[in-house]
């Protein structure tokens, strides 16, 4: 199966060399603009766009931290963002603490909460970034805990943005 990271040809893993997906993206979108096919047969120019199209694609999960976490966590089997079918469900903790947080937003104080939660979505990132570093190292042990991390970052994010909203959107 092709990989949005075969596809820029970059290492299948989270932690990337500063600049690298930038570098090989803008590499490989000249290689293949659809100028560049102007006077080919019509089916290389289809063939140009749909490569263009997947380039475009890859780059746009790749250079998203949490949506690459994402992305390589569903390669493993754990698909977080597919809550419908609920493959990793949340942690009970954090359902009580959404809860509360819900609460608390009725109440007023959405800037705080809103803050609350950056802080604690921040705190999930980091889980997820240390938590990858040990994936790569070949501890599978840890796919879980990144899993239920990149769960709660969704619900914190979810939650700053509700926050951070009018109250009459409340």
């Amino acid at each position: 199966m092709r990989t949005f990271f075969d596809v820029l040809g970059v290492p299948r893993a989270y932690h990337q060399p500063a600049g690298e997906l930038e570098r090989r993206f803008h590499a490989l979108s000249r290689e293949l603009h659809p100028d560049r096919f102007a006077k080919a047969a019509p089916r290389a120019r289809v063939e140009a766009l749909q490569k263009t199209t997947e380039l475009n694609d890859a780059y746009r999960v790749l250079k998203d931290d949490v949506k690459r976490a994402e992305y390589l966590i569903k390669l493993e089997g754990f698909d977080v963002a597919d809550e419908k079918s609920a493959s990793v469900k949340p942690d009970p903790a954090l359902l009580a603490e959404m809860m509360e947080l819900n609460e608390q937003l009725s109440d007023g104080n959405q800037q705080a909460l809103a803050r609350l939660t950056d802080d604690r979505r921040a705190l999930a990132l980091r889980s997820v970034d240390d938590a990858f570093y040990a994936f790569e190292k070949g501890d599978r042990s840890v796919l879980p805990k990144i899993a239920q991390s990149l769960v709660a970052i969704r619900y914190y994010t979810r939650f700053g943005e509700r926050a951070a909203g009018t109250p009459e959107e409340l």
